[in-house]
């Protein structure tokens, strides 16, 4: 089934406010106009202080986190963090206790602005908003061990078709195996369900990204889960996951080694939507332990 990008939601009127604490100029010029294009008034300081009421969006680059050290755990706004690593002890720790959720690895992303515009229109779910506009989007919904096997062999199919190289299509197999059985058996488990689940399957590729979801009707992933998640796959480097108590995340563990970057949407208690994209385009992906480059955790209002 084809499908193209919906028309974009009206941003929310330009009053609202985006602080934005970088000291490298270079990234201030990155980071500004992909605020301002999300319909926000940007705000600069030269570090984290004072108060941080009031604001929409708060962006901050590692040198700015570090030196606020807890000035960040005051903020109600959603913090990104940019040009850091989730090899960090210290953007580990906030990212566990939720007053950061988003983390974009590299400035120019488009993640950044994609971020952004999400956090002010609210509008949080839908792989479509990752790939280039009018890009068709496929999807399947998957139900038992027979479908997710078809599923998984489609993806692959489709994908070598659109240019994906070999590293790709065998990180992307295991990675859509390993959201569908959370999908499947754990979301509904956590959810204290005796019945097997259903998990939407979208797929769709632009000449730089490959991006996959795989949504439930559950919204039981919490941040900390996914965090958790990450740190394992740092301190474990690449041993087999230990055992986790079913609905926490599971699959994540091995996912997070396989993308390039990790978007998980939650309504909690009715929906979650994990969306994972890859890299297409011929360039060097900067080494993390984790694998994962750029990381957000989006909420709607329970």
């Amino acid at each position: 089934m084809l499908r193209t990008r919906n028309p974009a939601t009206p941003r929310s009127p330009g009053d609202l406010r985006a602080l934005c604490v970088c000291a490298d100029a270079e990234v201030r010029g990155i980071v500004e106009p992909a605020l301002a294009a999300a319909g926000l008034v940007v705000e600069h300081r030269a570090k984290v202080e004072g108060s941080l009421a009031g604001f929409a969006v708060i962006v901050v680059d590692r040198d700015a986190r570090c030196a606020a050290g807890d000035a960040l755990r005051t903020a109600a706004a959603p913090v990104v963090v940019v040009g850091d690593d989730l090899a960090d002890d210290g953007l580990i720790a906030l990212m566990l206790d939720a007053p950061v959720s988003h983390h974009v690895g590299e400035p120019d992303d488009r993640d950044l602005g994609i971020t952004s515009e999400k956090l002010v229109t609210g509008d949080l779910f839908g792989l479509e908003k990752y790939v280039v506009r009018g890009t068709a989007v496929h999807e399947r919904a998957v139900a038992g061990d027979a479908d997710k096997r078809a599923a998984i062999d489609e993806v692959c199919v489709w994908a070598e078709g659109v240019g994906a190289r070999r590293p790709v299509l065998h990180r992307l197999a295991s990675v859509v195996d390993e959201l569908l059985m959370n999908a499947l058996l754990d979301a509904p488990r956590a959810h204290d369900s005796a019945a097997r689940g259903t998990a939407l399957l979208r797929w769709a590729a632009d000449d730089r990204v490959l991006a996959v979801s795989v949504g439930d009707a559950y919204g039981a992933l919490r941040q900390r889960d996914v965090i958790d998640h990450v740190r394992r796959a740092r301190h474990e480097r690449g041993r087999p996951m230990p055992e986790a108590a079913p609905g926490a995340g599971l699959g994540l563990y091995l996912v997070l080694a396989n993308v390039a970057s990790l978007v998980v949407n939650v309504e909690p208690g009715q929906r979650t939507e994990v969306v994972c994209l890859f890299d297409l385009a011929h360039r060097e992906r900067r080494a993390v332990a984790s694998g994962v480059r750029s990381l957000h955790v989006f909420a709607a209002p329970a």
